[in-house]
């Protein structure tokens, strides 16, 4: 038996969202005659049957919307999901969960599958090196029709006119940055993220400005994963070496966790013998031993204000940031050169 032609086989064909093809079809008046014209001619040429009784189920808004997560290994995440599902439900919505671990080609399959299971829009946070063209089947078409209301959060994607909900990234590393210069420290490592997405990119960047206005150099650079073991690994190598930096500051709380755990295998305490800043503000880092400073990511205000956006409740455009906040806790405290002990290496 022949596959019946789909609405998505006519937009492929014509390079338009399936939205704008369905849109046509019911001669709808956002759509230019033109483009009328040529959807229906191309509908007959491919034997398309309209389906009325499928296509008045399709008018209704589902009350599902699909959250796609760039990963869960990361705790900020589960965070972020819990804002997002509270705020969905008040709104009486439900979430359609996706994780894609980080890949680009699992995003994509599960935005395909949302759209094909008809939910009421998408929440996404991009995973690693996204771009534009990973999400066309989100983004508006030529006529600025998108295929459901669509928002990104927690990271930017640059290049689209998406609404995006982010921290203000760079404000974050110059506030980390800030906080150990005030210490008295000019020793500094800067630790993790990488630079394959915005928080990365921009994190850094804030805390190469503190530095050079404070009229020092460059810090010590170690990109890596968001991960414990990368942040223990990274600081015990250096705080073992000749000339150990006096200052860590971290991408994200994930890492400084793993920092502040090298340094008691070192018998070092964080805060006294060595600085130690995070970035997140995940539960976690009020309850380390000692508490963790760290800068403070309103994760509220970013997922609740995307979660608003798709469900028509809160008109935005662009990107929208939301600014950081330092929590000074016990990893820094002002430099005591006198007080800092020998690494004692283990047996």
């Amino acid at each position: 038996m022949a596959r019946r032609t789909t609405l998505r086989d006519i937009a492929e064909t014509l390079g338009l969202s399936t939205s704008t093809v369905s849109l046509a079809l019911r001669g709808h008046s956002r759509i230019p005659e033109p483009t009328v014209a040529r959807v229906k001619a191309e509908a007959a040429r491919q034997g398309y049957i309209y389906n009325r009784a499928a296509a008045a189920l399709r008018t209704s808004r589902s009350d599902m919307i699909a959250v796609c997560l760039s990963d869960l290994s990361n705790p900020v995440f589960n965070e972020f999901l819990v804002i997002i599902e509270d705020e969905l439900r008040a709104h009486g919505q439900k979430v359609f969960l996706g994780v894609a671990r980080e890949n680009r080609q699992v995003q994509t399959d599960f935005i395909n599958k949302a759209l094909e299971q008809g939910v009421g829009g998408v929440l996404i946070c991009p995973v690693y090196g996204t771009t534009p063209t990973d999400l066309s089947a989100l983004l508006p078409d030529p006529h600025g029709l998108p295929a459901v209301p669509t928002a990104s959060f927690s990271r930017e994607l640059r290049g689209t006119r998406l609404p995006q909900f982010t921290n203000d990234d760079r404000a974050a590393g110059r506030l980390a940055g800030g906080a150990v210069i005030a210490a008295g420290h000019r020793h500094v490592c800067w630790v993790g993220g990488g630079q394959e997405t915005s928080n990365a990119r921009d994190r850094l960047a804030g805390c190469l400005d503190a530095l050079s206005q404070a009229g020092l150099p460059e810090p010590l650079i170690c990109h890596g994963p968001t991960q414990r073991l990368f942040g223990y690994e990274t600081a015990r190598r250096l705080l073992s070496g000749q000339a150990p930096p006096t200052a860590f500051v971290c991408f994200s709380d994930l890492i400084a966790f793993g920092v502040v755990a090298a340094c008691h295998s070192l018998d070092l305490m964080p805060g006294r013998d060595v600085a130690i800043v995070g970035c997140d503000d995940m539960e976690e880092a009020a309850y380390s031993f000692p508490p963790m400073t760290t800068v403070r990511v309103d994760k509220s205000a970013i997922g609740r204000s995307a979660a608003r956006s798709v469900l028509g409740l809160l008109p935005a455009e662009g990107v929208v940031k939301s600014a950081p906040e330092l929590v000074t806790r016990q990893t820094v405290l002002a430099l005591e050169r006198t007080q800092r002990r020998a690494v004692k290496m283990p047996l």
